[in-house]
């Protein structure tokens, strides 16, 4: 898939609508919890946040011995700083640059930039790695402001590197991104889910993101019914070997059976998948739908309409909700 002269991974959303969405979202969204910013919260440090009454168990060193003589027994009460972080995964097989006119990795890499516009201007470190890919998988970040140029030259290092074969099998690798969980870190995974993950990997690094606190986005590429609309207009094709899975020479015809069992066997993997990684802090977005026409102009509008009130997005800027 070639990369326009132009940046090919510029999300199709404007910064201002981003820091919009950003700030609305930090108005209105209390601090603590899962799946929230813990920027701060009461503790052990040097910045002063109140006072309140002296309950059993406390420090007595935290009291405020004039304070009590006036109001009965008052204990001060810090800040405690919690640095957060967001790890951004991106799917890398080969099998996410189809559709050829709009591909889902293209899409992926979009939404990475925003998410890390979002995450910067909390003042977050931001980590990006891919899954599956053959080269250096060691994970990349930057916090604040060098965040988004950080994500710039990591999208499109990605989409310009050389493709391997489609039908090639894709090994993931997650002990590059294992080794980045904190425990103030949230995860966000850009994919189709249609891999396979035969030594549970991936299965492993999803449940130990879930550990401590940390909550784990999924969001979803699907381009099925995309796809099938180009298949239905050709009436019969050859499916071609894909990642390891070969659909034998002879001509596929493309009928409602056909579509109706692409469509149960793919929906059957998905849950699978979605199955296996089950837990208390899995979060799954609905899928991002890609526009039956399978034009690049077409994504980008859908996409432009349809990410700034996406899930993904307002849950890890909810995140900034103390800052």
């Amino acid at each position: 898939v070639g990369s326009p002269a132009m940046e090919a991974t510029e999300p199709p959303v404007s910064r201002d609508v981003l820091r919009k969405v950003h700030l609305r979202l930090r108005q209105n969204v209390p601090t603590g919890g899962i799946g929230q910013h813990l920027r701060r919260r009461a503790g052990q440090s040097l910045e002063f946040r109140e006072f309140r009454s002296y309950q059993m168990g406390d420090d007595i060193r935290l009291v405020d011995w004039r304070a009590a003589l006036r109001a009965g027994g008052l204990v001060r009460v810090f800040e405690a700083e919690e640095r957060t972080t967001l790890l951004i995964v991106v799917d890398a097989r080969p099998a996410m640059r189809l559709p050829e006119q709009a591909p889902k990795l293209l899409a992926a890499l979009w939404a990475l930039r925003a998410l890390a516009e979002v995450a910067a201007s909390s003042g977050d470190e931001v980590v990006l790695g891919t899954l599956f890919s053959p080269r250096d998988d060691r994970p990349v970040s930057a916090r604040g402001r060098a965040a988004p140029a950080l994500a710039r030259q990591f999208a499109e290092d990605v989409w310009s590197a050389p493709a391997d074969p489609l039908d090639s099998v894709p090994v993931a690798s997650t002990a590059g991104l294992m080794r980045r969980l904190r425990p103030a870190s949230a995860v966000g995974l850009l994919s189709d889910l249609l891999f396979d993950d035969p030594g549970g990997g991936i299965a492993r690094f999803m449940r130990a993101a879930q550990e401590s606190w940390r909550q784990v986005f999924i969001q979803r590429l699907d381009s099925l019914e995309a796809e099938l609309a180009l298949a239905r207009s050709a009436g019969r094709l050859r499916v071609a070997a894909t990642e390891g899975r070969r659909f034998g020479d002879d001509p596929t015809e493309i009928d409602r059976p056909w579509e109706e069992a692409i469509r149960a066997r793919i929906g059957a993997h998905v849950d699978g998948r979605l199955a296996e990684w089950s837990g208390p802090g899995l979060t799954v977005e609905p899928p991002m739908i890609w526009p039956t026409t399978g034009r690049l102009a077409a994504l980008r509008a859908g996409f432009a309409a349809s990410f700034p009130a996406s899930g993904l997005l307002r849950g890890i800027a909810a995140r900034g909700g103390a800052g």
